[in-house]
């Protein structure tokens, strides 16, 4: 007969305790305060004693503890922590193919638990997760079975309970405090979809320990060639693994990921599709669809995707992300709003829904709302400068232009060659009217390389406009042109330098090709009315004149300008008419206009 190790014997008769009587559900304090002892940190430490990384481990009695194998890596002693009690560890029995390792940990104590059996698990039930979540300690969260999941062949409970990066190696606990599980999240597949290995398994590590791994070994190999980005080699081994196990949902995830890389978007769309036939309830598979039916512009089939994966997954904040997404696309404003809105109600830090709707605001002009989408985001990423840029254009957009200036200013002090900071600071400083520090700043944004240098330099040439620097401001006009030719307010703003820096000519043919372009537009009507007026062919303005009143009655300064040409046409009558005009619509330049044309012609010679 072969001998059987004590060691083997003490392991296996541990896990194998199964309490008989029968347990009142408890409560999560109840769990923790139970359980908790049984759940330790571990650390990897380096020769010096140095933390090289954290995650958890599970005790199951007296001096052995389980956790997952791929996290004995990397450093050279493992130690496990118990309510501030230090133990070293030493990795034993590794079952390579469900990722789970054993412990000897001499000198520590712990409670024998006990071990739900796998037919009992049921999908519904309430289930606690506790581990060293982020490397703060042990965490509780608290969730239901949502399924049992096949993976590479082996069933993995899912759970909607909570995890992080360090609860992996930690226990998932019943209602009445039994291990139903060990935690990985690194399997887990949403937001809020995690795995356990079940706690059966967990007596079956040492008669397991050397079984082959070719799960494993294909899923390492897909994701070096992944890692690599050997697009070809990886769908020739994802087709491959397909034909031998078509109905695993993994290489048919890996052809996908592999016709992606390859940008052969309808491969990658077929082959997310039946990754997510295999597992339905995969977030993350049916985000990978969607994303490549957007790339084809398959907004509505990309939306039914969603709807679906909605239905099961209602808190899944990345989900409603990208519904908001495909319904910007399709137009739909308000119900993307609303996609966003509940995005960032789940998660409060998702950057990208945030940024999502400062840009709807902005679009709309409702600034207020952009301020605020602006301030979380500085809040979530206080580091980086573009966060505080949009906080800038928010408050430059409502006049709040001290503010404007400080949150430009901490921008430049986080990324000092960061051509935007610049701009912005500029443009701002040109509204207080600081033209010349404004110059300064724009020229050293533009010479940064900024995202829309055409804007800087529009923006540098109104600065030098205000100066009456008609040559600067006409040539750093011209140079936002060369950058964005299509851009037509580009062309009418050069077209008012042009006139008021004495190049009539070539302003009023700017100025008429607007006209072509934009004939109800009463802008490019009264500057051809004020360039023929400025040069002294007044029939010609008066009819420009006229014709941007009738599409824009209410423009005083326009009227103010035809009654001055009336004058200088000899056309008295018209300038009375003009008057009386100004004088309901304003005071001002009706007082001017009358004490210019009007009075010279009231009094006597």
């Amino acid at each position: 007969m072969k001998p059987i190790s004590l060691a083997h014997l003490t392991f296996v008769g541990v896990l194998a305790c199964v309490c008989a009587q029968n347990l009142l559900a408890a409560t999560a304090n109840e769990i923790y305060n139970r359980s908790s002892h049984n759940v330790l940190l571990l650390e990897g430490r380096d020769a010096q004693g140095k933390t090289q990384g954290q995650a958890s481990a599970t005790s199951l009695g007296n001096d052995v503890a389980v956790t997952q194998c791929d996290l004995l890596s990397g450093a050279d002693n493992w130690v496990v922590i118990q309510d501030r009690h230090v133990f070293t560890a030493y990795p034993r029995e590794r079952d390579e193919a469900r990722n789970l390792c054993r412990l000897d940990v001499p000198g520590l104590r712990a409670t024998q638990l006990s071990i739900v059996p796998f037919e009992e698990v049921r999908v519904g039930q309430r289930v606690y997760a506790i581990g060293n979540a982020l490397g703060l300690g042990l965490s509780l969260s608290e969730g239901l079975v949502s399924g049992i999941r096949d993976i590479g062949n082996e069933s993995w409970i899912q759970t909607t309970a909570a995890l992080a990066p360090g609860s992996e190696g930690g226990a998932l606990f019943d209602e009445n405090g039994r291990l139903l599980g060990m935690t990985d999240y690194r399997k887990r597949d949403g937001q809020n979809i995690n795995f356990a290995a079940p706690a059966a398994w967990l007596p079956q590590i040492v008669e397991r320990a050397g079984f082959p791994n070719a799960f494993g070994k294909l899923q390492r190999e897909a994701a070096n060639l992944a890692q690599a980005e050997n697009w070809k080699a990886l769908s020739e081994l994802a087709t491959g693994w397909s034909h031998r196990q078509p109905e695993n949902h993994e290489p048919w995830l890996w052809l996908g990921l592999a016709s992606e890389g390859g940008q052969d978007w309808p491969a990658a769309v077929d082959a997310y599709e039946k990754s997510l036939a295999r597992m339905p309830a995969s977030v993350s598979i049916a985000l990978a669809l969607v994303r490549n039916q957007l790339r084809q512009n398959q907004a509505e089939k990309a939306l039914d995707v969603l709807h679906t994966a909605l239905d099961q997954n209602r808190e899944t904040a990345g989900l409603w992300f990208v519904q908001g997404v495909a319904e910007q696309i399709l137009g739909r404003v308000d119900a993307s709003e609303k996609s966003f809105r509940r995005a960032v109600e789940l998660d409060p830090v998702d950057a990208l829904a945030w940024e999502k709707l400062f840009d709807n605001a902005i679009n709309r002009h409702d600034f207020q709302s952009a301020r605020q989408a602006a301030a979380h985001l500085t809040e979530i990423g206080p580091e980086r400068p573009d966060y505080w840029l949009r906080l800038t254009q928010a408050y430059y957009s409502l006049g709040l232009l001290n503010r404007a200036l400080s949150t430009a200013d901490r921008a430049a002090q986080i990324a000092p060659d960061h051509g935007d900071a610049y701009v912005w600071r500029g443009a701002v400083l040109a509204q207080l009217r600081v033209y010349g520090l404004a110059i300064e700043a724009l020229k050293r944004g533009i010479a940064d390389k900024p995202l829309s240098p055409d804007w800087a330099w529009e923006q540098l040439a109104n600065a030098y406009y205000q100066l009456k620097l008609y040559p600067e401001a006409i040539a750093a006009q011209r140079e936002a042109i060369k950058l964005a030719p299509k851009q037509d307010s580009y062309q009418a703003e050069l077209g008012v330098m042009l006139k008021d820096g004495g190049q009539d000519a070539e302003a009023l043919s700017l100025f008429e090709a607007l006209r072509a372009k934009y004939p109800d537009d009463p802008f490019p009507w009264r500057q051809i009315g004020f360039v023929q007026a400025k040069t002294g062919h007044y029939a010609e303005a008066i009819s420009a004149l006229e014709q941007s009143l009738r599409l824009a009655p209410d423009q005083a300064k326009v009227w103010h300008a035809l009654g001055e040409t009336y004058a200088h046409a000899d056309r008295p009558d018209d300038v009375h008419r003009v008057y009386q005009r100004l004088r309901a619509l304003d005071g001002v330049h009706a007082e001017q206009l009358y004490r210019d044309y009007v009075f010279p012609l009231e009094t006597p010679p």
